[in-house]
């Protein structure tokens, strides 16, 4: 059976409940049956691979001129060289 998300009008609580699509669901906080079931977003299944952390390696030092090559670039305060 699918998960649904509900809203308790009784006393205001979100909760989700494993229901057939007919069902009556209590609400688990008051039990009162006035609960309403919400719109849920769904769940997209893109093929792509799940991201995963691993270890973060350290950056290296940085270079003299900022990282640019000869310290050229202009963004840094540096000579400009244009070709």
């Amino acid at each position: 059976m699918p998960m649904f998300e509900y809203h308790c009008n009784a006393c205001g609580k979100d909760f989700e409940e494993i229901a057939g699509s007919e069902a009556t669901v209590p609400c688990p906080s008051c039990g009162s049956d006035d609960t309403a079931r919400q719109m849920s977003a769904p769940s997209l299944k893109t093929g792509a691979p799940p991201f995963k952390v691993g270890p973060v390696r350290p950056m290296p030092p940085s270079r003299p001129g900022g990282g640019c090559p000869g310290g050229s670039c202009g963004g840094c305060g540096g000579s400009t060289t244009l070709g």
